[in-house]
This record gives structure tokens, sequence and C-alpha cells, in this order.
């Protein structure tokens, strides 16, 4: 399933139930520095990354975030992700899996994750290298 629209966030949870948030007022706020990475974020990425903890706090497990190219959905991504407490008790549920569809995207994704967490152990695997299977990401 694929959603393409511009400067929104979209947060669905089960059944199929769909909220689409417009973001609003992009590039009018000053960047604040995101509390875990060494990045900081832009106006519209915190207001996303927020949105997003937001629906997650409420319970929704399944999140969808729809940016433009190059709008740094990376970022926000692995923002969300160093900003997440493991959920149920299970505090060594800290690892997280990526799916993309081409090797570029997969090393663009790891590339980011290991300037944004460099405590972070990051594998790749694809093709016949496998992976460990105990990295963060």
């Amino acid at each position: 399933m694929n959603w393409f629209v511009s400067a929104s966030i979209m947060v669905w949870s089960r059944p199929r139930t769909i909220q689409l948030c417009r973001l609003p007022r992009l590039f009018t706020t000053q960047p604040q520095p995101h509390q875990v990475s060494p990045l900081i974020l832009r106006p519209y990425q915190e207001v996303c990354l927020k949105a997003c903890l937001d629906a997650h706090s409420s319970g929704t497990s399944r999140i969808g975030v729809s940016l433009p190219t190059g709008a740094g959905k990376t970022a926000v991504f692995i923002s969300l992700l160093s900003s997440l407490e493991p959920r149920n008790g299970r505090p060594d549920a800290s690892r997280s899996l990526v799916i993309v569809n081409s090797i570029e995207l997969a090393k663009q994704a790891a590339a980011q994750a290991r300037h944004m967490r460099p405590d972070w152990v990051v594998e790749i695997e694809q093709g016949g290298h496998k992976a460990s299977g105990s990295a963060d990401l």
C-alpha cells in the first residue's frame, strides 16, 4: 500500500481507520534540537515527530508518514525510534527492522542512522550478505 500526500501525516489503526493530519504552517517556526539526536530537525519534522509520538502514545500501532522527496523521512523515523520506549514490559524489545525496495535506500538509511545514532549497531541484509540479527537497526 502506497500513500503519496505531500506534507501530511497519516495515522492508521485497526480496523482500517485512517486519520490524515495536515502539517500546519510549514517552515515558520524556529528549529528545536531533538533531545536524542545530534541532528537538529527542521520545524515540520518536529511537528511530524510529535504527531507520530502522540499517535503512538494513544495506542496506534501503525503510523505512516508521507513527505516529499528530500524532506527528511529517514531523520524523522530514526528520531522516532530513538524516542520510543519498549512496550508491554519487554525492556529487551529495542531492535527495529527497516524494509526498503533498493540497496541505495538501504545504504542511505544505514548511513543516516549511523550519523544520528553512533551508539547503534546498524547492519544491512541483502542478497548473499546476511546480517547478524543482533543489530539495533
